[in-house]
């Protein structure tokens, strides 16, 4: 039950940052490119918000999966670890 709950809580985080995104560049492609206070703003939240998925993931999926990230990215690019 705990395992769905850090999925369910990490998938929210994932889905809140690509709509951040997306609406940052939906709305770019649909009005064209905004004032730069606007623009800067939108691209600030983005940001915040894939500072977050990070942080979520980090406490939901464990500190262990960032700690060992080149190891992890090695495995996952199929190059043997050194």
């Amino acid at each position: 039950m705990a395992r769905r709950i850090r999925q369910g809580l990490f998938g929210l985080a994932v889905f809140i940052c690509l709509g951040c995104w997306l609406f940052t560049f939906g709305s770019l492609l649909l009005f064209g490119h905004p004032g730069a206070a606007k623009w800067t703003a939108m691209v600030t939240v983005s940001a915040f918000a894939t500072e977050g998925v990070f942080w979520v993931g980090a406490f939901t999926l464990g500190w262990s999966a960032f700690a060992n990230r080149r190891r992890l990215w090695m495995r996952i690019r199929g190059k043997a670890s050194r």
